[in-house]
Formats: structure tokens, sequence, C-alpha cells
């Protein structure tokens, strides 16, 4: 199953545009991330996962799953519906009870900064300026544990590691450590670009990073079925919005092209070009208006993947001349 379905069909555009912003596309990559979450967590006699962590019979400490990807490759969309559609995990926020922490780094936070959003997510509000980070550390284990949460999720990590005054690399690392060795048991999930690999990787003794399975998020390749399925989700989001897509136009396949493959800018793009025919008011596609939709969040100035034509035709051209390189 490639596709969320509609309980009842949208008709006007508030609706319309509601409906395809709230829609996921599966893509291939959503099992495999449930495979890697399985390893972090205990599973019953029935081998179904359970929502307590695996913890190490001689140490004491749960392990962690490290989703890397650039910017644009789906990382917050696959996350967010991991713990959407788990059966055992449940997010805790400010106004409701939930044993998964899922916190979103912003750009300048520090490592104290962290702590303190994940207090506040646990009812704790109140935490004073002068209050050491290791010591504000302590307080999140403690909080975690009392709350009994089993698991977190820090989207955006590599922003911990930015270098600069206030910032601590090193206590970054023994923070994310802490976590796993310290909380009664927390399995950690941690999502960033790839380069938060190489900054847990900078520890000289490479104990954190062997502590975090990784999961790298691939591009879609031309042919593949991950290609087909988007080609699918995106004709049954069509239909389903009343819009008609010319055949032999192959939109999806050239939306991949100038994507590059990456899932989520692909995905996004994708919807843009439904959302400019929805409120337009138009029934049917063209190639046209999805290169004037693409012009506007691109750089693009010459020919483009949606250039009028054969689309193997088009598609040699492109790459004759380094397009998109």
């Amino acid at each position: 199953m490639t596709f969320q379905p509609a309980t009842q069909t949208p008709t006007t555009i508030t609706e319309k545009t509601a409906w395809l912003a709230e829609r996921y596309w599966r893509h291939g990559l959503e099992d495999d991330l449930d495979d890697r979450l399985t390893d972090l967590f205990e599973v019953n006699d029935e081998g179904e996962m359970t929502a307590q962590p695996r913890i190490g019979a001689l140490t004491g400490e749960s392990r962690g799953l490290m989703v890397l990807g650039r910017s644009g490759d789906g990382k917050t969309a696959l996350l967010r519906r991991m713990l959407r559609v788990n059966p055992v995990l449940t997010e805790m926020t400010e106004s409701q009870a939930g044993n998964t922490l899922y916190i979103t780094v912003p750009p300048e936070a520090t490592i104290k900064k962290i702590a303190e959003l994940i207090l506040a997510t646990t009812g704790y509000q109140r935490v004073d300026a002068r209050l050491r980070s290791a010591d504000a550390w302590e307080m999140v284990m403690h909080r975690l544990a009392k709350f009994g949460v089993r698991a977190m999720i820090i989207d955006e990590c590599h922003h911990i590691f930015r270098r600069g005054a206030g910032r601590d690399v090193a206590g970054a690392i023994q923070s994310l450590k802490h976590i796993m060795q310290s909380a009664g048991g927390v399995a950690l999930i941690i999502a960033g670009v790839p380069s938060l690999r190489d900054d847990i990787l900078s520890e000289q003794s490479g104990e954190t990073a062997r502590r975090f399975q990784e999961f790298s998020l691939a591009d879609i390749q031309p042919d593949s079925m991950a290609a087909l399925n988007f080609s699918k989700n995106f004709a049954v989001s069509a239909k389903i919005l009343g819009l008609t897509v010319p055949e032999d136009a192959e939109i999806a396949e050239r939306i991949l092209f100038a994507q590059h493959g990456q899932i989520g800018r692909s995905i996004a793009l994708c919807k843009m070009i439904l959302t400019d025919a929805i409120i337009r008011q138009r029934t049917e596609l063209s190639l046209d208006r999805a290169e004037c939709v693409y012009r506007k969040c691109s750089r693009a100035t010459d020919m483009t993947p949606f250039h009028s034509g054969d689309w193997q035709a088009v598609r040699r051209e492109l790459s004759a001349i380094g397009w998109g390189q």
C-alpha cells in the first residue's frame, strides 16, 4: 500500500488544499525505518515491538538510531509518520501524556537550551537562568524517568554541534550519551544532515558513535519501485482532487528528475503543482503550468524538465548539456 485513501472526497478549494497538505506519500523507506526501530525495543512472545527499550544486561544502557539525510530528503516527514502510526509509541506534549518526546532543535540552540525545551515539554517551565548546563541535564534525566518516557526523537540534531561562542561539541556528545546511560531506559533517535555522523565521530574514543545504528535516506532512482510508487501517488492524488493528468506527459517522472530524486523536495514540488491547479480552478494539469510553478521555486533560467515534448528526448537533451549538475 503506497497511498492513504481519502475517507471523504474533498470538493471545495479549502477541502482540497487541506486534504493534499495532510497526505503522506509512502516511498519505500517506511518499512526500513520500522525494522530499525524494532531493534531498539523489546518484543513480546508474538514478536511484536513493545515500548520497552532494549537495555544491555551488562551495561544497563539503551541504544540509539541515527537518521541521516540532506535538507529536503524528507527526514522529518518520515519520522513524524512513524510516530503517528506506531502502535506503542505515543507523543508526549505539554498538553498530553505519552511515552515519546519529539524535540526539534532550533538553529541557534545550545545544549542548555535543548535541556530547557525537554523540561518545558515535561511541564517544568521555570528554569533558573543561572542553572549550569550539566545540572539542567540531570533534571532532564529525572523528568524522563518520572514521566515514563521510553523514546526520544531529536530532529535537526546537527544544530547542537555548530561551532562558535558558547558552543560545546564535547558536551553535546556527552549529553546524547547520558540519555542512553542514565535516563532509566530511553531509546534515542537523532536525525540530521550527514555531517551529524562526522560530529559524533569526532569523539576520540568513539564510544557514542558505537551506540548508534545508522540509517541514511537514499534518493529515488529512475525506473525503480520507489519511482513507480511516486507516480502512483501523484496519479491517485490528482484523481481524488478532480484533476486530469495529460496522457504521456510523465509529469511525475519530470518532477523526480527536476529534484534529483530527493524524496522530500520531490513531494513538495508535486504538491505545489497540484495546489496551483486547485486554487486556479483548473481541471487539467499541464507542462506549461508545471514549469511555471517550478521556476518560481528554483533558479532555472534555461530549459527545464517540464519543457514540452517527449520526456525521454527532453531527458536526453538535459543530460547531454549537464543540466542540474
